[in-house]
């Protein structure tokens, strides 16, 4: 049974903290293998997707070439691709409404079909709106020399200060505008990168290395020359623009916080842009007022199907490229980045986490605390995830997800391998003779199993069958096991009910306790209530067994309440938990002692002041118990106070009149009190016990020095 103890609390502090670190070292594992980065991912998309995003910005507008302008050039003759002065109405309309910057997102890196006066106009619309931005292609493949490729990076490379970041992509050849609108433009900008593994834009690169200069992305280039000129440096994590700082993740990439689906920003038909700069330039009312743009950033783009220019991004599965450099320009302009939490502080919340999800298994009695405190975790990190998202910061909810269940199911292991089975082995050896509720107080203390014992107050519970032994010599030995085996397993489980432990049976007789290992206040009171529900079963069982032609039994009961020594007693490979100590002997003295008085149940004064006012007594007598000095005041437990008859409330009081007579020495008085006590129940033991007295001690008188102290000559 020693071998079964459950680990102190210390012993489990040192186990959590084992069982943390190899959650943790296995966390680590499958995050170098990369095992759980596509969810990680598909976690960052159901945050954009189902947490609430801030507005787009009404400073970012989007121009878009659709199916339906496709298809109103069609029908005027014009197919696509558009000639290239078709745009210039476009710029000269964003110059009339005085925008803050356009910028294309359609290349022009070949010369139109349309011949050289189509590239001319609208390098001249270019020129004169002084606010264009124009792109290029950076490729990663080794191509011919670009004979512009100079000039571009005169007008487009920029000079950054600090370590750069590492891994950063490798671009090799670039394809530049053509020469009059490379010309013309005000600033370039990169449309080349690359989506995560999974097809899906997350984020982008702000500026990349190519030969000796970095080349900006897109909308990062207009941001750059039209909102906030300045020096640039790298540091840790970040560019700094002047004195903005720009996050950076994994390979310098910048972290997109998408404000909604496609058509969040608001949009305009480059058909209708086109026919309202008609329409004015010829007194027309027009489609679009240029007030629609004015101090606007206007990014120009092809979102029609066939144009191959749609991707994939956390909030669509179909979104326009142009919307994602629409994107990053409202992000820089708002400057309401989504930032990462630093490492240290995302690995600390995890350990703190998985450690806390061990503990609660570790410590948790029950199956339903440790399933609730997973639950509770979980949603815990859910939550914070989801609020600290809110806030602006990525908390990657899917690492300390990971470890804690990884630290749950070790946990998990390692409670089931040995509290689990030392759990099974406290419940199979202690549930037979003790309640549920007594039983989860030492599977919650463990400790209280050890070898050895402690003082405490208790209340002492002994029963017998009267004359069962000469009754089992006259009957079969099956019908004996049968009756003492109903008779047994129906006291037991009474005693149960009441929280009780049953010590130990000795043939018929019964040793019973209340008090430990549970403290209880009303033990006395749930001993009596105990005792009275035996007497009640018994007439049951013996109204069975009278029809099966079987003896009726009769029961005796003693209880006492006292200091004793209770605990594990025995060696220490097989040990009893028990009660020791005088206040044992007296419980069984007082069930001897109700064959003198011919009661039921008999209690110790003790007991009887335990009880208070819920329990009803008679007083007995003061009776000399062998091994005490001090005379021991015993009393019948009648019934719960509130059900106590009125015919058992006379007989009492009648007995009472008498008892106090009888200690005066007026034996005939009291003779005559207990003679009125049998004419209301003739069959009361203690009134004819008493009767019988007061007759022999009228023949035969006591001594002057009389204490009325019963001394029985026996057992």
């Amino acid at each position: 049974m020693a071998n079964f103890l459950i680990s102190s609390p210390k012993k489990k502090f040192l186990a959590a903290a084992v069982v943390t670190l190899a959650a943790m070292v296995l966390t680590v594992v499958l995050e170098v293998t990369g095992l759980v980065s596509p969810y990680r991912l598909k976690t960052l998309d159901l945050l954009f997707r189902h947490v609430p995003l801030p507005k787009a910005s009404p400073q970012v507008v989007v121009v878009t070439v659709d199916q339906p302008d496709l298809d109103f050039f069609k029908d005027q003759g014009v197919t696509w691709p558009w000639p290239r002065q078709l745009y210039a109405p476009i710029i000269d309309f964003c110059r009339r409404g005085k925008a803050r910057a356009v910028v294309f997102d359609i290349l022009f890196t070949e010369a139109s079909s349309y011949g050289a006066e189509d590239d001319q106009r609208l390098a001249q619309a270019v020129a004169a709106a002084g606010n264009v931005v124009l792109p290029f292609f950076l490729s990663r493949a080794e191509k011919g020399p670009n004979p512009t490729e100079a000039d571009l990076l005169a007008k487009a490379g920029l000079t950054i200060d600090g370590p750069p970041p590492a891994d950063l992509p490798q671009y090799r050849s670039l394809l530049s505008p053509i020469p009059p609108l490379l010309a013309s433009a005000q600033a370039l900008g990169n449309v080349e990168s690359r989506p995560d593994g999974d097809g899906i834009y997350r984020r982008v690169p702000l500026v990349v290395p190519f030969k000796d200069r970095w080349l900006p992305i897109l909308a990062f280039a207009a941001f750059h020359r039209f909102n906030t000129p300045g020096p640039l440096r790298f540091e840790e994590g970040a560019l700094i623009l002047n004195n903005q700082r720009l996050p950076l993740v994994d390979q310098g990439q910048f972290l997109l916080k998408y404000r909604g689906p496609s058509r969040s920003h608001q949009r305009f038909a480059a058909a209708n842009m086109i026919k309202s700069e008609y329409q004015i330039s010829h007194g027309l009312t027009p489609v679009y007022s240029p007030e629609v743009v004015a101090d606007k950033w206007v990014l120009i783009g092809l979102t029609a199907p066939g144009l191959l220019d749609l991707k994939a991004s956390p909030v669509a599965s179909v979104y326009a490229g142009v919307e994602i450099h629409a994107t990053l320009l409202d992000n820089l302009l708002q400057g309401d980045f989504l930032q990462t939490v630093p490492p240290w502080l995302w690995w600390a919340w995890t350990v703190a986490l998985t450690g806390g999800m061990i503990l609660v298994v570790l410590f948790s009695p029950t199956l339903t605390g440790v399933l609730g405190g997973l639950v509770v975790f979980s949603l815990v990190n859910l939550g914070l995830g989801i609020f600290a998202f809110m806030a602006g910061w990525y908390l990657d909810p899917v690492l300390p997800d990971e470890a804690l269940f990884m630290g749950f199911a070790l946990a998990t292991a390692y409670s089931y391998a040995t509290e689990g089975r030392q759990k099974k082995a406290i419940r199979g050896m202690f549930g037979q003779y003790m309640s549920e509720t007594v039983i989860n107080h030492l599977l919650a203390h463990p400790e209280k199993l050890k070898l050895g014992g402690e003082r405490r107050r208790v209340t002492l519970f002994f029963s017998d069958l009267a004359g069962f032994t000469t009754l089992s010599e006259r009957l079969e030995a099956e019908t004996v096991v049968s009756v003492l085996n109903d008779y047994l397993s129906r006291m037991t489980e009474i005693i149960l009910d009441e929280t009780g432990t049953v010590d130990k049976f000795e043939g018929d007789a019964i040793m019973a306790f209340w008090g430990a290992p549970l403290d209880q206040e009303d033990q006395a009171i749930r001993a009596c209530r105990a005792a009275l529900a035996q007497q009640a079963a018994l007439t049951d069982l013996n109204r069975s067994f009278a029809d099966q032609n079987l003896p009726t039994l009769k029961m005796r009961i003693g209880l006492h309440t006292g200091d004793a020594i209770v605990g594990n007693l025995g060696s220490q490979k097989r040990f009893d938990y028990t009660v020791i100590g005088d206040t044992v002997n007296l419980a069984s003295r007082l069930e001897g002692l109700n064959k003198f008085y011919g009661t039921a149940i008999m209690a110790s004064e003790a007991t009887v002041q335990e009880c208070g006012d819920e329990m009803a007594f008679r007083e007995l007598d003061l009776v000399a118990v062998k091994g005490r000095e001090t005379p021991v005041r015993v009393f019948e437990v009648m019934a719960l106070k509130e059900e106590l008859a009125p015919a058992m409330a006379a007989r009492r009081e009648k007995f009472s009149q008498g008892l106090n007579l009888y200690r005066l020495g007026q034996f005939s008085e009291a003779a005559t009190a207990f003679a009125a006590a049998l004419e209301l129940a003739p069959q009361d033991g203690p009134s004819q016990a008493f009767l019988n007295r007061c007759q022999m001690l009228q023949a035969a008188p006591p001594p002057a020095d009389w204490d009325t102290v019963f001394r029985p000559d026996a057992k």
